[in-house]
């Protein structure tokens, strides 16, 4: 699959078509068909969809086990499962079964990072470890003093600049990162992953497995400990960690101890918040006592 279509496929829905949460429950969604639309729009004829019924131990229906193929990107699996004030609500068979397999499309369609927006506050492998909420932890917290507040990304993107930056607005596309950075008068330089594969280009943001890179702003995180760039691969991303047998795609922080997070994609947020380099002066053009920028 190119480029080009593949940025298509997992383009961010468009607001208009995002839901509110019901009731008691938590996160906005997308409706199935929506899903399907974008499969029949972008990649006509080139995915394959199927399920299997799971039966409970009075063999009534309580999910199923959906299977997404797509042309060039590979398979994946994922249970859909139907709430249980539905099934409280004593509905037929066939209303659970299509409850259980629009679960299913889209948590498929989310591996393949198909509406991953709304799914951003998925787990990393941090906060899977960091998530220990036992009484013993909880006795060994108290009494500390509270943790200084989140900085948000325009705060932790700059922590290495000089104070000689501006903001203003931008007229190059964030969808183009390589424009957005030369016309914020960053250099190009941290382009690469550390083992030397291409980490971005004029087309967005890339993982070591070549899959594509979200940047997720603060402001669509559910979790202050949340990545700021995650590969939209999820599961299928091979260059993720696997923890307790679950698969968790590559995932990356603007302030980042472990130097990972290639430097054009920490330039690259500066730049989306309207920071603009200085541009360095001619000798010509310097007048006494004045700096070079």
């Amino acid at each position: 699959m190119d480029k080009e279509t593949h940025k298509k496929l997992i383009k961010d829905f468009p607001k208009s078509v995002v839901k509110p949460a019901p009731k008691g429950k938590f996160g906005d969604y997308v409706p199935h068909h929506i899903y399907t639309q974008r499969l029949v729009d972008v990649i006509p004829g080139k995915y394959n969809f199927s399920y299997e019924v799971i039966r409970g131990k009075d063999n009534s229906i309580v999910g199923a086990k959906c299977k997404l193929e797509i042309d060039k990107l590979g398979v994946v699996e994922e249970v859909g499962d139907v709430d249980m004030n539905a099934l409280k609500r004593n509905i037929t068979e066939s209303e659970i079964l299509k409850l259980a397999v629009s679960d299913g499309i889209k948590r498929c369609c989310m591996r393949f990072g198909i509406g991953l927006e709304l799914w951003t506050g998925g787990t990393t492998e941090e906060e899977h470890y960091a998530s220990d909420t036992s009484e013993k932890k909880i006795k060994n917290d108290a009494g500390k003093p509270a943790s200084a507040p989140v900085k948000s990304d325009a705060d932790k993107s700059q922590v290495s600049l000089s104070p000689a930056v501006k903001t203003e607005a931008s007229s190059a596309s964030a969808d183009n990162p390589i424009a957005l950075l030369e016309e914020a008068n960053f250099p190009l330089k941290g382009v690469t992953h550390p083992n030397g594969e291409l980490a971005i280009d004029e087309d967005g943001l890339w993982c070591v497995c070549k899959g594509v890179v979200k940047y997720i702003p603060d402001s669509e995180k559910t979790s202050a400990k949340g990545p700021d760039f995650r590969c939209s691969k999820m599961g299928q991303c091979d260059a993720g960690d696997t923890v307790d047998g679950k698969v968790f795609a590559k995932s990356w922080w603007i302030v980042d101890f472990r130097k990972e997070t290639p430097k054009a994609w920490i330039n690259y947020v500066q730049a989306l918040n309207g920071v603009v380099m200085p541009k360095a002066k001619s000798m010509d053009d310097i007048k006494e006592n004045e700096a070079p920028f």
